[in-house]
């Protein structure tokens, strides 16, 4: 674990960390990209003024953001290529059962993590999973997460796809202003982005 959980949050953070690993053996990609995903995510909250304890949910929602990836058959997580479309069904459950994996912990401070966890793949315009939210009801967090996560996986090499250089995966994103991510979490990362050393890892 690159982060150092708080007293509140170490035995969760502990208690699903063989999990992650577990992914992480299975699938070189996400190696790293949680933790780089956890960096942009908390650097993206300090600019929104989240106070610590948000800062923190949202570092560890970051961090184990994929461990619903523990129920997708290999066949899935790991082809290579365009997934095809019959096997989608079985990556958009990700988020979902990351959330009940993380509520099963039974710890105090995990409903607000696991909502992270089930809504970061929301878009905007209503369009993402599990639940269609859009706009303002997607909770800010995971409007956050989204951005920090789409970003880390356009820039790392994948099963189906090669690593993106800086620039094109801004552009992406500035693209998916229009309905996907939200404007303003955009706007702000755009400028974060020109002002520290966070894509360089």
């Amino acid at each position: 674990m690159s982060f150092d959980p708080s007293p509140d949050f170490t035995e969760i953070a502990c208690s699903l960390e063989s999990l992650a690993l577990a992914i992480e053996v299975r699938d070189a990609y996400t190696r790293g990209h949680c933790d780089r995903t956890g960096r942009i995510a908390r650097a993206l909250g300090q600019c929104f003024d989240l106070d610590a304890a948000q800062l923190e949910q949202l570092e560890l929602a970051a961090h184990f953001h994929d461990v619903g990836k523990i129920g997708v058959p290999d066949r899935v997580l790991l082809h290579p290529g365009t997934v095809p479309d019959d096997d989608w069904p079985a990556i958009r459950a990700h988020s979902a059962l990351g959330e009940r994996i993380f509520l099963a912990s039974g710890h105090e401070h995990a409903v607000e993590v696991a909502r992270l966890i089930r809504h970061h793949h929301e878009a905007m315009d209503g369009s993402g999973y599990p639940d269609g939210l859009a706009g303002d009801a997607i909770p800010l967090g995971a409007r956050l997460l989204r951005v920090a996560d789409s970003y880390d996986a356009m820039t790392t090499r994948r099963t189906y796809a090669e690593a993106r250089p800086h620039d094109m995966a801004m552009r992406i994103l500035h693209g998916e202003q229009d309905g996907k991510i939200d404007p303003e979490v955009f706007r702000v990362f755009e400028r974060l982005m020109r002002d520290t050393a966070l894509r360089d890892g």
